[in-house]
């Protein structure tokens, strides 16, 4: 008889939906592994329980980084920012979206929960302009302190030329340049 193997994440879900239901926006699975969305003024709260709790023992930040959706609804926020955490003691991962909007790029910080996690917000707040509220010492980490813009951006322009993407291509390369395939009818 075959083995079957859990879905990565779904030790914190099922803690997050007993413990904490209302921090959860929503909750999805995709490519073997559960994905939660959560509110972003209970992100350090649910983290701490999933980092403390003996069912969890979440206890490993792996990353943080945020993802720009200029083509969104403009109902939906901008920004995802997603944490990858790691339970060693379970052999588990779990991933955790908080989403922001571009009016209002704050999420509180978490390195009171993970002392790691300190130099995963500078990298984003310094590529892509997420404000961890709390930090102790949000600046720069990759760029001059006098760079202005955060590169990851997908409307930053480099160097005074457009980064051509498929929402922008219209304006960033002329009509000669653009790729034929491209979907869409103006391509």
């Amino acid at each position: 008889m075959a083995e079957t193997r859990a879905v990565a994440g779904t030790r914190a879900a099922e803690l997050l939906q007993r413990e904490m239901p209302d921090a959860i926006v929503r909750r999805s699975t995709a490519m073997g592994e559960e994905i939660l969305w959560l509110r972003r003024e209970r992100i350090a709260d649910a983290v701490t329980l999933l980092r403390d709790h003996t069912e969890t023992r979440y206890t490993m930040p792996v990353f943080v980084t945020a993802v720009d959706w200029p083509d969104r609804e403009p109902e939906e926020p901008r920004y995802d920012v997603v944490y990858e955490l790691r339970s060693l003691e379970y052999n588990d991962t779990c991933r955790l979206i908080v989403q922001v909007p571009e009016d209002d790029p704050h999420v509180p910080t978490l390195e009171n929960v993970y002392a790691g996690m300190d130099w995963h917000e500078r990298e984003c707040y310094d590529l892509l302009g997420i404000v961890f509220d709390g930090h102790h010492g949000l600046k720069r980490i990759l760029l001059p302190e006098d760079w202005e813009g955060h590169p990851l951006r997908k409307d930053y322009v480099s160097f005074g030329e457009p980064i051509a993407f498929t929402h922008n291509i219209e304006w960033a390369l002329p009509e000669a340049e653009r790729p034929s395939d491209l979907p869409g009818e103006h391509r």
